[in-house]
């Protein structure tokens, strides 16, 4: 056999296993808590970072009155532009 077992590891087995510690104690309360905590977080920094980018981009938007005025310039038939006007009031 190409592999072997070292002299008297078997016998001493026990004895090592009995010194390792045994935690009673399960995980503390804060350990339970924390990837809950961490979930939490990226929710948020998600919603704070959506609303930051939406309010930035919205007040960039251009108004409901410069739309129907540009598309008043695009020579559209009035039909197309109650449609712009009722869609930009949104």
């Amino acid at each position: 056999m190409p592999y072997s077992i070292p002299e008297g590891y078997m016998q001493d087995m026990q004895r090592r296993l009995e010194e390792i510690p045994v935690s009673a104690k399960g995980p503390s309360s804060w350990q339970k808590i924390t990837p809950y905590l961490a979930l939490a977080a990226v929710f948020a920094a998600a919603f704070v970072l959506g609303g930051t980018l939406l309010r930035s981009t919205a007040s960039r938007a251009s108004s409901g009155e410069d739309m129907v005025a540009y598309f008043m310039d695009s020579d559209l038939t009035v039909a197309q532009l109650e449609d712009v006007y009722f869609y930009s009031e949104d």
